[in-house]
């Protein structure tokens, strides 16, 4: 009995090891490039790098999840509250806001990302704690409206991000564009922090259909 508890916390800690050596190979990847300036783009012209990385990124994610078994297990167990947890590191969004005060982002953008993040981990919070303290959990309905809220805020964000840059569709007269995203260290956000945390909101979902299909309350044990 022993042995096999021991054989399952290796393995669970094996996979862990393995994620997180993937999470930081993707992070240094992506400072790499940003410090080699593979993310600046001219004006008018489309940033290739950034939207190839995001299509590259789901495209792996899907293919993963979807013919690797120990890949599908491995998401479908990690413990939601921590997944959810990780979206309280969106408050840092308040600082898009900051940046337009001080004449280095666009208004449009600024101030939707950054009040979008701002709600999402404030509520992020509220739910990851109620899910360990409330005896019957949460109500999955609750967790559903939250998730498709950060994942929607994400995709607003980033296409506004795109469409504000100079000479851009919703590029704003008075001068002020999304081209400080393109640069190192800020590229970090669109390049991993976006990806990352929009694919802890599709394993929520793949969660919530998968483990909890005939809940109405989502409780982790």
């Amino acid at each position: 009995m022993n042995t096999v508890v021991t054989e399952s916390v290796g393995t669970t800690d094996k996979r862990h090891f393995i994620a997180g050596s993937i999470v930081v190979s993707w992070l240094t990847l992506i400072v790499l490039l940003g410090l080699n300036g593979s993310y600046s783009v001219a004006v008018n012209e489309v940033p290739v790098t950034l939207i190839t990385s995001f299509i590259i990124t789901f495209i792996v994610f899907s293919v993963s999840y979807i013919s690797i078994p120990a890949v599908r297990e491995y998401l479908l167990g990690i413990d939601m509250r921590f997944l959810i947890m990780l979206s309280s590191w969106r408050m840092i969004g308040i600082g898009f806001i900051m940046l337009n005060m001080f004449g280095h982002l666009p208004t449009s953008f600024s101030y939707v990302a950054g009040i979008g993040d701002a709600l999402t981990a404030v509520a992020a919070v509220f739910l990851a704690f109620n899910l360990m303290k409330q005896e019957k959990g949460v109500r999955k309905s609750a967790i559903l409206r939250w998730n498709t809220f950060g994942l929607l805020d994400f995709i607003i964000a980033v296409s506004l991000g795109l469409l504000t840059r100079t000479d851009a569709l919703l590029a704003e007269s008075n001068g002020l564009n999304g081209e400080l995203m393109m640069a190192f260290p800020m590229v970090i956000i669109p390049g991993f922090l976006v990806q990352i945390l929009s694919l802890t909101h599709i394993i929520i979902f793949l969660q919530l259909r998968n483990n909890h299909a005939n809940d109405a309350y989502v409780k982790i044990k």
